[in-house]
C-alpha cells in the first residue's frame, strides 16, 4: 500500500467517532419512519411475550401429565394453547419482517440520496483528493451495511424484551433459577463488549482496505490502456495483490474474533444450563420438594431463552459494528462542509454584468504553495482574451475560479461590478461555461449528451448547431447517427469527436462568458479550422477567455495574456508581444513558430467556410 493511503487510513481510524454518536445518527434517520418502526415495535413486543409465555404452558403440561387424576382434554387445551402461542408469534413475526423491511429499504433509500447530493454539492477540492471507487463505495457498500444495521437495531430491540420478560418469568417461577442464570451473565457481557470495541476497530480497518481495493480497481480500469502500452500489466496486478492482502489481513481478524467469541458464550451458556440442572434438580427431589419436574424442565428453558439473547447480541453486536464503521464512513462524507456555498445575502448576476476583473488575486491549492500570486487584469465586455504559459503556470486555475469551483485565499473576481462570492451560484453557472481539455459525456445518446447545455432545446436546433460548427458529418455515420449511445465517457468515440460533443453542448447553452481550456487541443487541424470558423458567428459579443496552445487561436484573440509561474507578467496583442520581445516572444519562437500555422490556417479556414456555406445552402 503506497504511504499515502496508509496515512489516510491511520488518519480515518483516529477519528473514529464513539458509538452513541454513531447511534443517534442511525436512530436520527429511523425517526423519518417512526410510524412503521412504532407498529413493528407493536407487533415485537406482543411476538416476544408470546414467545416467553410458551415454555410456562409446556411445563404446566409436563407437570399435569405427572399428575395423578390428569385428563387426555387437558393436555390436549394446554398443547393446543402451545401450537397456538407459536403460530400467533410466526404469524406476528412474518409480518413484523415485511413491514420493518420497508423501513430497511427506505432508510438506506434516504441516507443513499443524502450521502449523494453531498457529494454531488460538495467542493471539488474534496473529490478531487479522493479515489472514486472509494467514494463510490460509500454510497453503495457501505449504505448496504447501513441497512443491515438497522435491521440489527431492530432485532436487538427484541432481543432485549426478550431477555426482560424472561427474566421477570424466572424470578416469578423461583428466584434461585434467576439468581443462577445471572451467575454466568457478567462474563457473558464482558465478552460481548471486549469483542465489540475491537470488532468495531477491525471492521472499520477492513472498511477503508477494502475501499483502497475498490479505488485502485477503478483506475487500474480507467488507465489500463498506459498499462499495457508501458508493459506494467505484471507491475498493476501485484499493487492490487498487495491491496487485497491488506484487505484479507482485516478480514482474516475480524474471522478470527468470531471464531474466539461464538464458542466463549456458547461455553457460558453451558454452564449456566449444568447449573441450573444442579441446583434445580437438588430442589425437585427429596422428601419435600421446592421445585415441579415440570418447573426444572421450565428452568433449562428459560435458562436457554435468556443466554440465547445474551448470544445473539453478541453475533449482532460483531455485525453491527460493520454498521458502526459504515455509519462512521459515511459521517467522515456528510461531516465535511462545501466552502463554495451562496453566501447569506447572495443577489442573481445581473443580466447586465459581463466582463471579467481579477484584483490582486492570489490562491493556492495547498497552503504556503500559491499557484497564483497578486494577478489584477480586466476583460471587458464582449473581448477574447487568450491565455499562454508554460504548463502550470496558473491558466487552467484562473479558468477555474471564474467558474467558483475554488475561493481564492486573498483578492476577488468581479464580473461586471459584481463580486462572484455574492452572487448565487445558480446565476454563475447559467452566465458562465466551461469547456475542458478533457471533456465528460454522460452514458446516453449523442443528441441528449449535446441536449444537456439546454433542456429545452428541439431536436432541429441541436442539428443545426452541429452543421454549423462542423459536427453533423461525423454523426451522421456513426452507427445510429445522433441516437447511438455514448458509452462510458465516450469509449467508442474519438477525443476529436468527444471534444466536439463537448463544445457543441455549451453552445447550445448559449453562456454569456465563455471560457476554453485548450478545448480544440484534441482536434485535428482541419475540425479545429471549422469549429474557428464558426466562432465568428457564436462568439460575437460573447466575452471569450481562450486558454491554448495553438497560434491560430492566440493570433485571433483581441489580447494575449502570459502567464509564468502564477503572475501576468506581459499582455498585449499578438503582434504588440512580439515586437516587446519579452517572454511570449520566447515560447513563440519555441513552440508555435514553427507550426507555420499562419499559411496552413488561411487555407483551411477557406476550405471551412466553404463547406459551412454549402451546409447552410448559401
Amino acid at each position: 500500500m503506497s504511504r499515502r493511503r496508509s496515512r489516510f487510513i491511520g488518519q480515518t481510524e483516529k477519528r473514529s467517532r464513539p458509538i452513541y454518536v454513531l447511534l443517534i445518527k442511525m436512530l436520527e434517520y429511523l425517526g423519518r419512519f417512526k410510524r412503521i418502526i412504532a407498529v413493528g415495535a407493536v407487533l415485537v413486543l406482543i411476538s416476544t411475550i408470546f414467545q416467553a409465555i410458551d415454555p410456562l404452558v409446556l411445563s404446566w403440561g409436563i407437570d399435569l401429565v405427572l399428575t395423578p387424576g390428569s385428563t387426555i382434554t387437558g393436555v390436549l387445551i394446554l398443547g393446543g394453547i402451545y401450537v397456538g402461542l407459536r403460530l400467533a408469534s410466526w404469524i406476528l413475526n412474518s409480518i413484523n419482517t415485511w413491514i420493518l423491511s420497508g423501513a430497511r429499504a427506505g432508510f438506506v433509500q434516504t441516507i443513499q440520496q443524502d450521502l449523494y447530493n453531498h457529494l454531488v454539492r460538495t467542493d471539488l477540492s474534496y473529490l478531487k483528493s479522493e479515489q472514486s471507487g472509494n467514494v463510490t463505495a460509500r454510497v453503495t457498500s457501505d449504505i448496504d451495511d447501513l441497512g443491515t444495521g438497522v435491521q440489527m437495531t431492530i432485532d436487538v430491540s427484541s432481543q432485549v424484551l426478550l431477555l426482560v420478560i424472561t427474566f421477570v418469568i424466572m424470578w416469578l417461577t423461583n428466584p434461585l433459577i434467576a439468581l443462577t442464570a445471572l451467575a454466568v451473565t457478567p462474563a457473558v457481557v464482558f465478552i460481548v463488549v471486549l469483542f465489540g470495541t475491537v470488532g468495531q476497530r477491525i471492521m472499520l480497518a477492513s472498511q477503508h482496505a477494502y475501499g483502497e481495493v475498490s479505488g485502485q480497481i477503478a483506475e487500474d480500469l480507467s488507465g489500463i490502456h498506459v498499462a499495457k502500452a508501458f508493459n506494467r500489466e505484471e507491475e498493476t496486478a501485484a499493487k492490487m495483490q498487495q491491496l487485497n492482502q491488506e484487505a484479507y489481513r482485516h478480514g482474516f481478524r475480524f474471522m478470527i474474533m468470531m471464531t474466539l467469541m461464538q464458542p466463549l458464550i456458547r461455553a457460558m451458556g453451558i454452564i449456566g444450563i449444568a447449573a441450573l440442572l444442579f441446583v434445580g434438580g437438588s430442589l425437585a427431589i427429596g422428601t419435600a420438594p421446592v421445585l415441579t419436574l415440570g418447573e426444572v424442565f421450565l428452568g433449562v428453558i428459560l435458562v436457554q431463552r435468556f443466554l440465547w439473547p445474551l448470544l445473539a447480541l453478541s453475533w449482532m453486536a460483531t455485525q453491527f459494528q460493520a454498521s458502526l464503521a459504515s455509519m462512521d464512513r459515511t459521517l467522515d462524507v456528510l461531516d465535511v462542509k462545501p466552502t463554495i456555498i451562496n453566501s447569506p445575502n447572495a443577489v442573481s448576476l445581473k443580466e447586465t454584468s459581463d466582463g471579467i476583473s481579477f484584483e490582486n488575486l492570489s490562491f493556492s491549492y495547498v497552503e504556503g504553495t500559491n499557484v497564483l500570486n497578486n494577478v489584477t487584469f480586466k476583460i471587458t465586455p464582449g473581448e477574447t482574451v487568450a491565455m499562454v504559459g508554460h504548463t502550470g503556470a496558473g491558466k487552467t486555475t484562473v479558468a477555474a475560479l471564474i467558474n467558483r469551483f475554488y475561493d481564492p485565499q486573498e483578492g476577488g473576481i468581479l464580473i461586471g461590478d459584481q463580486d462572484i462570492k455574492d452572487v448565487t451560484l445558480e446565476s454563475l453557472h447559467d452566465t458562465t461555461a466551461l469547456i475542458a481539455q478533457e471533456p465528460y459525456l454522460f452514458d446516453a445518446n449523442v443528441l441528449e449528451n449535446i441536449r444537456y447545455g439546454r433542456q429545452s432545446a428541439t431536436d432541429q436546433e441541436i442539428v443545426e448547431l452541429c452543421k454549423l460548427i462542423g459536427a453533423h458529418e461525423f454523426i451522421e455515420v456513426l452507427s445510429n447517427g445522433y441516437d447511438t449511445i455514448v458509452t462510458e465517457g465516450g469509449k467508442n468515440l474519438s477525443a476529436g469527436q468527444v471534444q466536439m460533443i463537448a463544445i457543441a453542448r455549451t453552445m447550445l447553452a448559449d453562456p454569456k462568458i465563455l471560457i476554453l481550456d485548450e478545448a480544440t487541443s484534441r482536434l485535428d487541424a482541419y475540425s479545429e479550422s471549422l469549429v474557428q470558423a464558426a466562432q465568428e458567428k457564436l462568439f460575437a459579443g460573447r466575452t471569450t477567455v481562450v486558454i491554448a496552445h495553438r497560434l491560430t487561436t492566440i493570433a485571433n484573440a483581441s489580447r494575449v495574456f502570459v502567464f509564468d509561474h502564477g503572475e501576468l507578467i506581459e499582455k498585449g496583442t499578438h503582434e504588440e508581444l512580439l515586437r516587446l520581445g519579452g517572454k511570449y516572444k520566447a515560447l513563440y519562437d519555441t513552440y508555435y513558430a514553427h507550426q507555420s500555422v499562419e499559411e496552413l490556417s488561411e487555407e483551411i479556414a477557406k476550405i471551412a467556410q466553404e463547406e459551412l456555406a454549402m451546409v447552410s445552402g448559401k
